[in-house]
């Protein structure tokens, strides 16, 4: 009798250290997610749910019918049970699905791999297919029994809208065996046990349809990458006697004894599972090694939601979602949106305006579309109200929204006169004089010739008494706002104060060395690097703009090496604003491309859930170390793996975040932003022609 008819229903710089002393996964090859070669991975008997799925095959949903092949008559004689099965099975919750499986002996046991697919049931309409691996050893008197852990939990401890919360139980897999006999018709039949709910306990028939091929039907991707080399024994000695004190705060000391925190190199996960096939089947979801519930049900459609959708798609559905929902009517700068869809003010609104603006001054000179033309002048009109509506020489705003929605609490001013429908906070800093200046150079290469006299002026008279511009550490911030005034307005003393800051050796050999932001063992200030590459962007398109000869070889120069230095912590932005505006044979803006490919759109909503798994470790070094406070703050204290894009929190903007996952986790974050950083990073790409407008 089949298998099937006994199913049982289940429940589911050194100097910078003494500067300072002084005061989750998944494994694989090539980028479809199998690695199978050979005349078993091409055999016209490949199941249809094959990771090696092309990127031209079909994008249907629906599962191809499984080959039919003749039974093999004494197959186990001459290979034992190795070998390729086809698999037709039934789970008591979600009903039939087929599949492939495979048996590759090595040495002492076999490795096991099975993928199938649910041929009826759908998840929120999308199919479903699963990849469980693992070992098997023969049984006395034939069969099989097969050993499998299945992870309860990936990545994330919550997800908006979904009621299942993670804990650190969840990173105790669950232990699952299959027990199979063999068949007379050179077939094996059987069923998994579990430990109870979520699991399932299916039952399958196994179709011997091939020899193993020279490679496994399905392989996981995933490597770690080191960011930077091993520290010596006197740098670590340093580090360690630097931050003795860290680590003995109750959320690292677990950690200290462990190797990876005594090696101290951090590395970032980089991982191509199922690319391919997501690609063919942007609908599909695909659970690895994982049980199915909500939780990891969220989590695969994340990652579909990054793979599936081209970067041109997730383009698309950015920008028209973008002046949508994160653009405030009266205002015209980007906000912030609560899960009940209600408007909250952004704080850094003028630098996310201003990346936003130049975004779409990118997309416009790409494509010549109305709407790119639209959203730029409508955002770079909110930025000149923000120079504009303090009244004052020495202020400007932080972010701008419209009138009596809210109490202006202490850090909110009334706007006067012209303004009078609005209201500004306080607060306008050097981080937000870069979305001032971004704005600027919008203008200057979008649509926005009649707003470009007014706009510079109302910079110019901002940069004469502003602090932003004052004092030894603002040389850089000077050369930049002159040199946008410069161009926007052609006022020869603005071009003369430009030409000034530009001949500084001192500033050149800072743009140079160290203008893309630094990377020590661990350490960085890592939204200080997005706010470096935003002014390397701005050095070096206004060095096009003036036509100044000094300034464009140092501009490039210093482009080439931040993207260089950078290249291992993933900065992806300077990778791609290196090629596109000093590119050389030496800088490979495929990694850049792929993070990119790492992003989801929509944007997820989760809450990281990392330090539940037994193979999480801390970072030795403190997150922000100058700040002094990491026997006090928590937050200070990360991890030492980085993980792909699509399984951190999406914050307020993709570059500008410590990509190492937080020791001690908050919720989910309570408001959604705006997809800017990614339309940044991809139209910029678009208009260099770094990224083809067919990836």
């Amino acid at each position: 009798m089949s298998a099937l008819t006994h199913l049982r229903a289940g429940g589911l710089s050194l100097a910078l250290l003494i500067g300072l002393s002084a005061g989750a996964g998944l494994l694989c090859q090539g980028c479809g997610g199998s690695s199978g070669g050979g005349a078993g991975a091409s055999s016209a008997s490949s199941a249809a749910v094959s990771s090696a799925a092309s990127p031209a095959a079909t994008t249907s949903s629906a599962p191809a019918a499984l080959p039919t092949q003749a039974p093999v008559v004494n197959a186990f004689a001459a290979t034992g049970l190795g070998g390729v099965y086809r698999v037709v099975g039934v789970d008591p919750v979600r009903g039939p699905y087929e599949g492939q499986a495979e048996l590759r002996w090595e040495g002492s046991d076999y490795a096991f791999v099975r993928e199938i697919e649910y041929t009826s049931y759908r998840h929120q309409g999308r199919p479903l297919s699963l990849v469980w691996t693992g070992r098997g050893q023969d049984q006395p008197g034939g069969g099989v029994e097969l050993s499998l852990s299945l992870r309860r939990m990936g990545f994330a401890a919550e997800a908006e809208g979904i009621p299942t919360a993670r804990s650190a139980a969840d990173g105790q897999p669950m232990r699952v065996v299959g027990r199979f006999a063999p068949q007379a018709s050179a077939g094996l039949q059987g069923s998994y046990q579990g430990q109870g709910a979520p699991f399932t306990d299916p039952a399958e028939d196994w179709t011997y349809l091939r020899g193993p091929g020279a490679g496994p039907i399905w392989a996981l991707e995933r490597t770690l990458e080191p960011s930077h080399s091993a520290p010596s024994r006197t740098t670590k000695f340093l580090l360690f006697a630097l931050f003795h004190d860290f680590h003995r705060t109750a959320w690292i000391a677990p950690y200290a004894g462990r190797a990876d925190f005594q090696a101290a190199v951090h590395s970032f996960a980089h991982d191509t599972t199922d690319f391919a096939l997501h690609r063919a089947r942007p609908d599909l979801l695909r659970v690895i090694d994982a049980l199915t519930d909500e939780l990891n049900l969220h989590e695969a459609k994340v990652k579909a939601d990054a793979f599936g959708k081209t970067l041109a798609l997730k383009a698309s559905e950015a920008d028209a979602d973008v002046p949508a929902r994160f653009l405030e009517p009266a205002a015209g700068c980007l906000v912030e949106r609560t899960s009940a869809g209600g408007v909250e003010d952004a704080n850094d609104g003028n630098l996310w305006t201003g990346a936003y603006c130049y975004a779409q001054a990118l997309r416009y000179a790409t494509t010549q579309e109305p709407d790119a033309r639209d959203n730029m002048l409508r955002t770079a009109r909110a930025l000149d109200t923000m120079m504009r509506i303090s009244g004052r020489g020495d202020e400007f705003a932080r972010t701008i929204r419209s009138a009596g929605q809210r109490p202006l609490g202490t850090k909110w001013q009334p706007g006067r006169g012209q303004f009078a429908h609005l209201e500004w906070k306080i607060g306008g800093n050097n981080d937000m004089w870069k979305g001032l200046l971004l704005g600027g150079l919008a203008l200057l290469e979008g649509p926005g010739q009649a707003l470009r006299q007014d706009y510079g002026s109302a910079l110019a008279s901002l940069a004469r008494t502003h602090d932003v511009t004052k004092g030894s550490r603002r040389v850089g911030n000077r050369l930049i706002t002159w040199g946008t005034v410069a161009a926007l307005t052609g006022d020869p003393q603005a071009a003369s104060e430009y030409r000034k800051h530009a001949r500084n050796p001192f500033q050149a050999a800072y743009d140079v060395a160290l203008g893309g932001g630094f990377h020590y063992k661990g350490i960085a200030d890592w939204s200080g690097t997005h706010l470096n590459i935003v002014g390397l962007t701005l050095s070096a398109r206004l060095a096009e703009h003036n036509n100044y000869w000094l300034a464009k070889p140092i501009s490039r120069l210093a482009l080439q090496r931040a993207a260089a230095s950078t290249a291992k912590i993933r900065r992806s932005l300077h990778m791609i604003v290196a090629a596109s505006l000093a590119p050389r044979a030496s800088l490979d803006p495929s990694d850049a491309i792929w993070a990119l490919r790492e992003l989801p759109q929509p944007r997820s909503r989760v809450a990281v859930g990392a330090t539940f798994h037994d193979s999480f470790s801390a970072s030795p070094v403190p997150s922000l170390p100058w700040k002094r406070d990491w026997t006090t703050n928590q937050g200070r204290a990360r991890g030492i793996v980085a993980p792909p894009l699509w399984e951190e929190p999406q914050g307020a903007y993709a570059w500008k975040n410590n990509p190492f996952p937080q020791v001690v986790a908050g919720g989910v974050r309570s408001l959604d932003n705006a997809a800017g950083g990614y339309l940044l990073a991809y139209w910029f790409g678009r208009r260099y022609g770094v990224i083809s407008p067919t990836e």
